[in-house]
């Protein structure tokens, strides 16, 4: 599981996205995957349907037969994240609270994993205590497991949380001990080491210190570039991140440059209605306005509407805006 688009634009979105990665055994459809894979990739709408039809059908067939613990985890895991990939945070709690219920008796390793994503679903669902409280449990897990890396992933993650909450300086403590560890670390994952960075920056934004923001953007940037490619949804994010801080530091050429590009890139695999591109369209139409591009403005701003009077409310639930804390 990738742990962005940025947490909701901040973290991942990562946080917790299948792009096409999701490895299960059992009685899950994987004969039938047959698409793109690799991190890189993002299913669009149709697909992210498809598989979510797939992994429910799996979920009936194992559910019937009486299937034995791994096989049931690794179905509620993989239909959790499909149905976040495509907004659907509701139905990704209810499976996660199953997923979870499940490992509370086995290896907490797992369990301490399963908290942590659902403290970014609850993040998309504005359910912020909740998120809180599932974060809390993570790290106290990873705490009694003894795991650094671990530890210092649920320090980002409730560092998120807190920057949704307006809270920066605790967030900005839980990043910059997250940095400590992760930042330069061979053996985490390129996703996480881009997360901690993108994080902390946030939080430095709100703390009115975007100005020392953009360098550690940059550095995210160039990660997210030599592992996913330049032309990656990864990449288009990072740039959307870049740009919105440039706004808030008052550069409004390079901001202007920058969020153009990020959600460009970003359209081609969320332009369907997704609720992180519209989240961004959003504030690039604020950023616009605030520039004097009103016709420009008026026609994100159109995009963004339309999208959402034909997005399926019952499956394509709107989150918080990512930024809201950084206004």
């Amino acid at each position: 599981m990738i742990r962005s688009l940025v947490a909701m634009l901040i973290v991942g979105v990562t946080a917790g996205s299948a792009i096409g990665q999701q490895q299960v055994g059992g009685t899950t459809p994987q004969q039938n995957a047959a698409v793109p894979q690799g991190d890189a990739w993002f299913p669009d709408k149709t697909e992210l349907l498809r598989r979510i039809a797939l992994y429910e059908a799996a979920e009936r067939s194992a559910e019937a037969a009486h299937a034995g613990t791994e096989s049931m985890v690794k179905i509620y895991a993989t239909l959790a994240v499909l149905y976040e990939d495509a907004s659907m945070y509701s139905r990704s709690e209810e499976v996660m609270r199953r997923e979870i219920a499940m490992l509370r008796s086995g290896p907490q390793e797992p369990l301490a994993e399963a908290m942590g994503h659902l403290a970014v679903v609850h993040i998309g669902m504005g359910k912020m205590r909740e998120a809180e409280k599932d974060a809390t449990v993570a790290l106290r897990i990873r705490e009694g497991l003894g795991d650094p890396v671990g530890i210092a992933k649920a320090w980002s993650d409730l560092a998120d949380i807190y920057i949704k909450q307006g809270h920066y300086k605790p967030a900005f403590d839980y990043a910059q001990k997250a940095m400590a560890v992760l930042a330069d670390n061979p053996k985490v994952e390129v996703v996480d080491r881009v997360v901690v960075r993108q994080t902390l920056a946030h939080a430095l934004c709100g703390l009115k210190q975007c100005a020392q923001a953009i360098p550690i953007l940059k550095a995210a940037l160039e990660l997210e570039k030599s592992r996913y490619g330049e032309d990656s949804l990864m990449v288009g994010s990072g740039y959307f991140l870049l740009g919105h801080a440039a706004w808030k530091a008052g550069d409004m050429q390079n901001a202007a440059a920058w969020m153009l590009r990020g959600t460009t890139r970003m359209k081609v695999d969320l332009g369907w209605g997704h609720v992180i591109y519209l989240n961004a369209m959003t504030e690039y139409a604020r950023f616009l306005r605030e520039r004097g591009q009103t016709e420009a403005a008026a026609s994100a701003e159109r995009e963004v509407k339309m999208a959402n009077a034909v997005v399926d409310a019952r499956s394509l639930a709107k989150s918080p805006s990512a930024f809201a804390g950084s206004r």
